[in-house]
């Protein structure tokens, strides 16, 4: 069905070819809109091009883009490199991508164009060479393709290399299956012996050693600028705060017009973690956010972030005139602010962003604080007494057991010291707090729940954590000095985290990630009593059928690789009644109903029958997220998706489980944007300011004002 985008999750990753086997490049692949910065018309003679191949959905394509930067930012005033950003098989609008190239986290100076309709580089250049996922890059040199591969293996070094008139792909270092790992073994050794110079000699007998290694050109500059940060760590670590501080601010003089590494500075300050806030430099805080801003300005860009943290530090400094000003400077720069804007020139009205400010922080009600959870008391088994008595417990003075009569989540939470406080899991509870909370389950009297580290730590560490408002939570956390609960993470057969068990009655109901919990655990956890052997005939039926169901899905995928397409269509159509209460096969059998829609051109039927799905499965995020990308996948669907497409992003924010704000805001402002576009002025007004109450950002203002206001 044409509706269907290109996969986001194959990644190209070709490896470097001899420059001989590589083809010459039709100037007819140039993309035909220019966002920014020169255009490429005509090869120049031995200038040479390195075009980086992106979208907005390919998240190691914008992960890739600061990298892109820095070698911009390197060879900027040289005239024979040029380096170039060309968006790829995306749905977005020239106009949108301006906006979104604008509001990037980091600046992006490079010149960038888009392949509007792919009849140019996707066409010309990306399918005969058979790039097939991103990101990609192409390096050309007077109409010859020398260089193809992932944008992160480039290097100033190499860019230096495709300069010179000898210069051959082949002559390049070989990139064997462990080129990756040996390249970061040899960072992680020379990190090393900074770290050990700096522990031995401090700031001024590593310096000989960091020059050695920016010489070099064996590193890109990220790397060698990590380098450059380690002294400040090892000093912070020793207590040596003012010295460790002279080393940011050296870093920071380096590369004054660098936005990361003076956002970056200014961040690891702020945060606390490394030197303590009566520590603080402020002083270097303000003048790196400051020369963010000039960044910014410079290159005729603004974002939120440098005036958020600058509101930040004019609040910690007592300050909380300017610091309201700034904050409101930042909420004035964020996307909502900018599509208000629009919607105004639209509707005809005047109505300021400050008054929906205003609107939005008199909406806004702090939640009542969480009281610690109360367990009741716990029964002894023969397989938690003996693992939750070896345990130190936080939050408790010990468990030897379970809970009794209740649901039990076990949720498992990882920690190192080395990382700052955590891995992977934010503070321990926090993501099993956002699935109970949209089940209903929050503090509910039947549910219960217990944290286990995974990974033996310090009590005394732990315990500091938990007490700061960024760790707190309700639930009991207990810290292992073995392998204990590895080893029961292992046996449940988890792979990924966050990850948890539900038990009830000593029963295994469940283990898996939470995100993915299903809607029947919760249901289960909900009963007043709970029959083993009823629980056994249903768990039986339930994997009875989930088996027979992958029998057919895996069926399915051979028949579609065979491009067998009749029996596949019949395969699902003849399982549909069967395997109705599934959401990916509910989606399946709509697909291809909504595929012979398709073809019909009857474009509102295609809407209606993905709509009806999303009336079926109203708590599956993750469904609503691709049924939105099939509405939103054509210029023919804009005019008939428009309610199921607002159905779809409803559900992704009713059904968010990553605990931030910011999405649910970015599912208001989506919708806000589209009620625009259908001039349905009053629900873009009502859209922007749910979108405005759910933004972290004004959160943060509104606790400001309230703070001023106790002052």
């Amino acid at each position: 069905m044409p509706l269907l985008a290109a996969s986001p999750g194959k990644k190209e990753n070709k490896t470097t070819a001899p420059a001989e086997a590589l083809p010459t490049l039709s100037l007819e692949g140039l993309p035909g809109v220019w966002l920014q910065g020169t255009p490429v018309k005509e090869w120049e003679k031995d200038k040479v091009y390195i075009f980086e191949f992106w979208a907005t959905w390919c998240g190691p394509c914008l992960a890739a883009m600061p990298h892109m930067e820095q070698l911009h930012q390197a060879f900027k005033d040289n005239p024979r490199m040029q380096i170039v950003g060309v968006n790829v098989m995306d749905r977005k609008t020239p106009e949108a991508l301006k906006e979104f190239i604008k509001n990037r986290p980091s600046p992006l100076n490079y010149t960038m164009a888009v392949d509007v309709d792919g009849k140019k580089t996707k066409e010309k250049w990306l399918d005969p060479l058979e790039v097939n996922g991103i990101p990609h890059a192409f390096a050309v040199k007077n109409g010859q393709l020398i260089w193809r591969g992932h944008p992160a293996q480039l290097s100033e070094e190499i860019m230096q290399a495709m300069l010179r008139p000898d210069f051959s792909a082949a002559s390049l270092p070989a990139k064997g299956p462990d080129a990756g790992a040996h390249e970061w073994q040899h960072y992680r050794e020379t990190s090393q012996k900074v770290r050990d110079l700096v522990e031995k000699d401090g700031k001024q007998g590593v310096q000989a050693l960091l020059k050695q290694i920016q010489d070099s050109g064996k590193f890109p500059q990220d790397q060698v600028i990590q380098m450059k940060m380690i002294p400040f760590l090892v000093l912070a670590e020793q207590g040596k705060f003012e010295e460790a501080q002279s080393v940011l601010n050296d870093v920071s003089g380096e590369y004054p017009d660098n936005y990361r590494v003076q956002i970056d500075i200014a961040g690891t300050l702020m945060e606390g973690k490394s030197v303590p806030a009566g520590k603080m430099d402020a002083a270097l805080v303000e003048r790196c956010l400051a020369r963010c801003i000039e960044i910014l300005r410079k290159s005729n860009k603004e974002a939120s972030l440098p005036w958020r943290m600058m509101a930040e530090l004019r609040e910690r400094q007592g300050n909380m005139k300017e610091a309201l000003q700034d904050m409101e400077k930042a909420l004035s720069l964020t996307s909502i602010s900018k599509a208000w804007t629009k919607l105004q020139e639209l509707s005809g009205t005047t109505e300021t962003f400050q008054s929906l400010m205003d609107q939005a922080a008199a909406e806004i009600k702090p939640e009542p604080p969480r009281k610690k959870q109360e367990l009741g008391p716990v029964q002894e088994d023969e397989q938690y007494t003996p693992l939750f008595s070896k345990l130190d417990w936080v939050n408790h003075p010990a468990l030897t057991g379970l809970p009794s009569g209740k649901t039990v989540f076990i949720s498992f939470w990882r920690w190192t010291p080395a990382q700052g406080g955590m891995w992977s899991d934010g503070a321990p509870g926090r993501i099993l707090d956002v699935v109970l909370k949209k089940y209903g389950l929050l503090d509910h009297p039947g549910i219960k729940a217990v944290v286990l580290d995974v990974i033996p730590a310090d009590k005394k560490q732990v315990q500091e954590y938990l007490d700061s408002p960024e760790g707190w939570t309700a639930y009991p956390v207990g810290v292992p000095s073995d392998r204990s609960v590895v080893d029961l993470f292992e046996s449940l057969k988890l792979e990924s985290f966050p990850a948890a068990a539900v038990i009830r009655d000593g029963t295994l109901l469940w283990a898996g990630e939470i995100k993915r919990m299903p809607e029947w655990v919760a249901e289960t956890a909900r009963r007043d009593s709970f029959d083993k052997n009823q629980f056994a005939e249903e768990d039986a039926k339930r994997k009875a059928r989930q088996q027979a169901m992958q029998a057919v899905i895996k069926k399915s995928f051979e028949l579609r690789r065979e491009k067998k397409f009749d029996e596949y269509k019949k395969l699902i159509e003849e399982n549909a009644e069967r395997f109705a209460d599934d959401g990916w096969f509910a989606s399946t059998v709509a697909e291809i109903q909504a595929g012979e829609a398709w073809k019909e051109k009857d474009y509102q039927k295609v809407a209606d029958i993905l709509d009806q799905v999303l009336t079926r499965f109203p708590k599956e995020d993750s469904l609503a997220s691709y049924l939105l990308k099939i509405l939103n996948g054509s210029d023919e669907m804009r005019g008939y998706n428009y309610q199921a497409a607002r159905h779809a992003l409803q559900i992704m924010k009713d059904s968010n489980t990553r605990d931030d704000g910011g999405y649910n805001a970015a599912c208001y402002e989506v919708m806000m944007k589209m009620a625009m576009e259908k001039k349905d002025y009053a629900q873009a007004k009502k859209d922007a300011l749910n979108a405005l109450r759910e933004l972290p950002l004004m959160h943060q203002y509104v606790a400001m004002k309230k703070k001023q206001a106790e002052a």
